[in-house]
């Protein structure tokens, strides 16, 4: 039985939608739940249930906010939260709120895995082999990184999907703008140099943008500055096209009829490529588990983003990245 903290004050869309995720959950598990927020809210929410815990916070942590200023605000729901899994209260955390707070709060509260340089933003994205993803960090947990963070990155990548996603020997790939040893910024050439000299176990090399969810590759190591402007470019382009194809088909009469005859094959398209079931992305190379769900999550992907975390908990990840970060 895992102890799981909810941060339940960071949403877009509040915290009633995140009650239900919770109540799902509860529903379908014999966790108990850490529910940090405002107890006038919190209590109507969850009258009634079992094995959740209300822990009144109600201050929330802004989308962008200094180190020192997160560090004051010892009364936010994050705060609290992140504290709890640092006290060995709960197992984990997860919060749709501020990626900065969240970053800055693991870092400082629980600090890195020794040996790790750079802790990464990890997710996995849907290919188009149905039911298989791909692994890339980061994504935004750093704006600059070196060489050797990118190698921290394959470590951490690799062990993930191992470890939690069950790839045998996953491939791992770094992200450039030509497949050709020597494409790249001097930090991907450096990394792949070391990659290389360093024997890392299903190392392939470099892979361009429009290759990594062809279905072929198991692990993508990016800098987050780079990484996080794929993740939002690959969401603007789904959408778009998402949109584009509603508005063929609502052309004339012709197009409605042809949707009737293809509407089964885009529902598996659009299940395929659902990135809500996949949860939320997850802050690798800090010593406790933390799932960092999308600001905007409905109930559907934030209920998923709890599996995560839970997952994450079941496979001792953080031990494993101890153990395989340290140096005897």
């Amino acid at each position: 039985m895992a102890k799981i903290a909810i941060d339940m004050m960071g949403s877009d869309l509040g915290c009633e939608e995140l009650a239900k995720s919770v109540k799902q959950y509860l529903s379908e598990s014999t966790d108990e739940i850490l529910a940090f927020g405002a107890k006038s809210k919190l209590d109507k929410l969850f009258d009634g249930l079992d094995r959740i815990t209300i822990v009144d916070a109600e201050d929330v942590i802004p989308m962008e906010i200094k180190p020192l200023d997160f560090l004051r605000r010892k009364d936010s729901s994050l705060y609290k939260a992140l504290n709890s899994v640092k006290e060995k209260k709960a197992d984990c955390i997860v919060t749709a709120g501020s990626t900065g707070g969240t970053i800055i709060g693991a870092t400082f509260l629980l600090r890195n895995v020794p040996g790790v340089t750079r802790a990464g933003i990890c997710a996995p994205f849907p290919t188009r082999v149905k039911g298989k993803a791909c692994v890339i960090l980061d994504i935004g947990a750093n704006n600059v990184n070196t060489p050797e963070d990118l190698y921290t990155f394959a470590k951490l990548g690799r062990l993930y999907s191992q470890e939690v996603l069950k790839v045998s020997n996953p491939k791992t790939y770094l992200l450039s703008n030509g497949v050709e040893e020597g494409k790249g910024t001097d930090e991907i050439v450096q990394a792949y140099n070391l990659l290389r000299e360093r024997n890392f176990p299903g190392f392939e090399g470099n892979c361009e943008a429009r290759n990594v969810l062809d279905g072929n590759h198991d692990i993508i190591i990016t800098s987050g500055f780079a990484g996080n402007v794929f993740l939002k470019a690959t969401e603007g382009v789904a959408s778009m096209m998402n949109q584009m194809i509603k508005d063929a088909f609502k052309h004339n009469i012709f197009t409605k009829i042809g949707y009737l005859f293809a509407r089964s094959g885009f529902k598996q398209i659009k299940e395929t490529m659902n990135y809500r079931k996949y949860g939320g992305s997850i802050l690798l190379g800090i010593n406790g588990v933390v799932v960092k769900a999308h600001g905007n999550s409905n109930a559907y992907a934030f209920y998923n983003a709890i599996k995560v975390a839970k997952n994450m908990v079941e496979a001792d990840i953080v031990t494993k990245i101890n153990e395989a970060f340290y140096v005897g």
